[in-house]
């Protein structure tokens, strides 16, 4: 899909915002040439891990756990993020919810201010205060155990602090389990957050974005849809991809509360972005939608310029939300 089918003039309620340099200097597209031959490396490496691990799944269990928790081990290190980042960090680590609180459902991480009061709570899917429930993964957990986790989490949330202000916010597939998981909620009858902050989302496991082809063939991406079928179906174990707890992008979005959607036209998820945007317009929904040139998937854990901005656009849009 182009941008040229999201006219903003046609839109009511929706701000497609474009966050690219007016020039591009040689520097920059030396740079992106090192990126993109990086990316193709990546893709290689990617793709060996996944397979990897489907065949061991199926010829051995015992080995394939194995597998998957050293994997885990080694993303966990190289998620962490750069140094520079935590030094401007503004919050820091807290040991729960607080005094007088009870326990979640599941084990979580909380995140308060280094300085001042909190003000409201961010409800934060891996992806004020910040509340990351730990949902139970795939592949041992396939769909739909992350989306009920995350639905407890939030009822549990709403009934511990009924009345503060929170914005959900979720990232790369997280957005699909927090966005079926606010689906069923409000099926429900349930409050919805102040605010729902999407950063480069898959919400199509059905894979018929045709950026996932156009990614993985360019090389803009670590990705390739080689991977995300593989990934896919680890989650799903014999769901349909087009059930809209696996996929929301088919589900319902009327009376959802204003969405913010980062996303970057070199992500192997660009169209998963742009789709969900058109059906929010659909639903007559409030976006606001940002587009960057030249980042990669989930950028904002990387260093540098975009990042920053990304972040500190993403901080200005909770805030409004919680005021």
């Amino acid at each position: 899909m182009t941008l040229t089918e999201l006219a903003p003039d046609s839109w009511p309620g929706v701000r497609i915002l474009s966050m690219d340099k007016a020039a591009i200097s040689p520097v920059g597209a030396f740079t992106r040439f090192g990126k993109r031959f990086g990316n193709r490396l990546a893709q290689t490496a990617v793709d060996m891990v996944v397979r990897r691990g489907a065949a061991l799944r199926t010829a051995d269990r015992e080995a394939f756990d194995r597998y998957l928790n050293t994997w885990r081990r080694r993303y966990e290190r190289l998620d962490r993020p750069p140094m520079a980042v935590l030094a401007e960090a503004e919050a820091v680590r807290q040991g729960g919810p607080g005094l007088g609180a009870p326990p979640p459902p599941f084990a979580s991480e909380w995140f308060a201010p280094k300085a001042g009061q909190a003000n409201g709570y961010v409800f934060y899917v891996h992806g004020g205060k910040v509340f990351a429930p730990a949902y139970r993964l795939a592949p041992e957990h396939p769909c739909p155990a992350a989306v009920e986790d995350i639905v407890a989490a939030y009822e549990w949330f709403r009934r511990v602090w009924p009345d503060e202000p929170v914005v959900a916010l979720a990232e790369s597939a997280g957005a699909a389990i927090l966005v079926a998981a606010l689906q069923a909620i409000k099926a429900r009858g349930g409050d919805l957050p102040n605010g729902v902050l999407l950063l480069s989302p898959w919400v199509d496991l059905s894979l018929q974005s045709w950026s996932i082809v156009a990614a993985s063939l360019a090389g803009t991406t670590p990705y390739s849809m080689t991977s995300l079928a593989l990934m896919a179906q680890l989650y799903l174990q014999g769901r349909s991809p087009m059930d809209p707890i696996a996929s929301p992008l088919y589900g319902d979005f009327d009376g959802f509360p204003p969405i913010m959607i980062h996303a970057s036209r070199d992500d192997i998820l660009y169209d998963d972005a742009v789709r969900l945007a058109e059906r929010i317009r659909l639903a007559r929904g409030d976006l606001t939608l940002r587009l960057w040139s030249g980042e990669t998937h989930v950028w904002e854990r990387m260093e540098g310029p975009a990042s920053r901005q990304s972040i500190r656009l993403a901080a200005d849009f909770i805030r409004r939300c919680i005021e």
